[in-house]
């Protein structure tokens, strides 16, 4: 195990070499015309002369909220009556409420949508223009969810884009190829889970087929989706609830594999489908060791010093995971036992590396709060993004017997305005034959650009 590093004395940008035609070269920004290049959504000055206010009573305002957005929403809208009854009625009913959540419940009390923006693994989730990227593991196709609630997928044939919309599909979270599939592509949203089943040799911009919807119960929005190694099966975690889900989709059946004390936000094989891990809203998360059926295995759970897990990352070979926090600026290594009857004494999590907010040597801000962490196929790079930095810190990790290191290797920012959005490694990248790279890091910025680092 090395010693805990910081982003101190990082090295100076890395140049990127261009890579081969291929690789579409996107902007997004262009085919999404409501917008902003900065990241944010906001009317026209036209719009805005055009529509004309409507004074609306507070009750009729006050029902409508109750019906779309629940009770806490309502109160809220509440507190700015011009009634001091109404008003300070309302603030104790909020603040009566909050403490009772804080009293009964280890997490904190947030809409659906509220904890979906915070678990998310994109930045600015509600208004970035790029929501998520998902590269097949097999072949050269890339899924691009965007703003607009449909998705891009795009190949080698630059002259046809798919796309993926539906009247279901509104405010994508997650996506997952299908393994030893070509077009099957597991979205998942508000509304549960789409399954798409999408031609690549299609000549039509839209598939013919509508997506299967994947629904139980409360289990939505959906804000996690993995397929195991052979494609059988599907797991979902949603923050509305405390249950795993198990979708057996060739069969038409279900089962809910575990029930925790609070709603889930991921849920992911590793690679080898050896084993699941499941974190919760809270600090609260779980592992098992799967060799038989998922009913009858023990789950291990641990708790986080700080926060809730905000992103994690299996290795090749499932025996390590890298994972990072909502309250601390820490990258944190986890190795796990693959032996049978280990308890969860026998897993430790270790400080890896030290992010706090630093200055590079040119100027370049980097570091705070992580926001996303990805490790490369081939275990050889690590990239970190983060809340509130431009840039993305790139680490070279390598496995040396029983020791495991990790050395600063470069940083990328983007344009003056941008940050970024969400980030990816291209799973098929060693069929590729790009000599002079080992793994392309895949970058969706805040403008609505699509960028691809090669990495040596």
């Amino acid at each position: 195990m090395c010693a805990v590093r910081n982003l101190q004395n990082f090295p100076s940008n890395v140049p990127i070499s261009p890579l081969r035609l291929h690789y579409p070269e996107l902007n997004l920004s262009r085919e999404l015309p409501h917008h902003h290049p900065a990241g944010q959504h906001a009317r026209d000055d036209c719009t805005r002369d055009v529509m004309v206010p409507v004074a609306e009573p507070l009750s009729k305002r006050i029902m409508s909220i109750l019906i779309e957005l629940g009770p806490a929403e309502a109160l809220r809208e509440a507190t700015g009556s011009n009634s001091k009854l109404v008003s300070s009625t309302a603030r104790y009913l909020l603040t009566f409420g909050d403490r009772i959540g804080k009293l009964f419940l280890s997490y904190p009390c947030q809409t659906s949508l509220e904890l979906v923006a915070k678990h998310s693994q994109t930045r600015n989730w509600p208004k970035s223009a790029i929501r998520g990227l998902c590269w097949h593991p097999t072949t050269f196709k890339l899924a691009v969810a965007t703003v607009d609630d449909s998705v891009r997928l795009f190949t080698t044939n630059t002259q046809v884009t798919l796309l993926l919309k539906n009247g279901l599909q509104k405010g994508v979270t997650c996506m997952a190829w299908r393994p030893f599939t070509s077009g099957e592509l597991a979205i998942g949203c508000l509304n549960g889970v789409l399954l798409w089943s999408a031609d690549p040799n299609s000549l039509i911009a839209r598939p013919l087929t509508p997506p299967t919807q994947l629904v139980h119960g409360k289990h939505r929005p959906v804000t996690s989706v993995s397929w195991t190694k052979d494609g059988q099966q599907l797991i979902t975690a949603s923050v509305a609830d405390s249950t795993v889900v198990v979708w057996r989709v060739d069969q038409q059946r279900i089962s809910v594999t575990h029930r925790v004390g609070m709603p889930c936000a991921f849920a992911s094989w590793s690679p080898n489908s050896s084993h699941l891990l499941v974190s919760t809203i809270g600090k609260t998360f779980y592992l098992c060791n799967v060799q038989s059926r998922l009913e009858r295995r023990p789950w291990m759970s641990w708790d986080t010093p700080h926060g809730s897990i905000q992103s994690f990352a299996w290795s090749r070979d499932d025996r390590h995971i890298l994972f990072v926090t909502t309250g601390d600026k820490l990258l944190f290594y986890s190795p796990i036992a693959t032996q049978e009857g280990l308890d969860a004494t026998n897993n430790r999590a270790f400080q890896l590396v030290d992010l706090t907010e630093t200055t590079t040597d040119d100027g370049s801000e980097i570091g705070g709060l992580p926001q996303a962490i990805v490790w490369c196929p081939l275990d050889r790079f690590l990239a970190i993004s983060f809340k509130n930095s431009p840039t993305i810190a790139v680490f070279f990790t390598a496995f040396r017997g029983q020791q495991f290191s990790v050395e600063p290797y470069c940083f990328l920012s983007g344009g003056s305005m941008e940050y970024p959005a969400c980030i990816a490694f291209q799973e098929n990248f060693r069929a590729e034959s790009m000599a002079s790279a080992q793994s392309v890091l895949t970058i969706g910025w805040s403008s609505g650009r699509i960028e691809y680092c090669p990495l040596k």
